[in-house]
């Protein structure tokens, strides 16, 4: 950590950065944590679908963490529309087939 200055009036004081502070990540459940360490190919997905993380699609795939579905891929889509390029983001969930 460095030192920072700071002047108060014509007075000047050395000042030590504040630290940051921690966010605590809620750790996932272990059926969550060993999918997430076997390749893709291994998960036994028994559905897929893509959403677009946009508005409303944001939404959707939020109801589809609830209950239960992965998050697979997360990308950006660029396409091409009235002769302008365009992005968007977009997600690929996948559902179990034992879930």
């Amino acid at each position: 950590m460095g030192i920072t200055r700071k002047t108060a009036g014509n007075v000047s004081m050395a000042e030590k950065p504040r630290p940051r502070k921690r966010h605590h990540v809620k750790q996932p459940a272990a059926s969550e944590s060993v999918v997430a360490t076997l390749p893709l190919w291994q998960l036994d997905i028994g559905e897929l679908t893509g959403h677009n993380l946009e508005s409303r699609g944001r939404e959707d795939v939020n109801a589809l963490l609830q209950e239960g579905w992965l998050l697979l891929h997360i990308y950006t889509l660029k396409y091409q529309e009235n002769g302008v390029w365009r992005e968007r983001p977009m997600a690929i969930l996948g559902k179990l087939r034992s879930a």
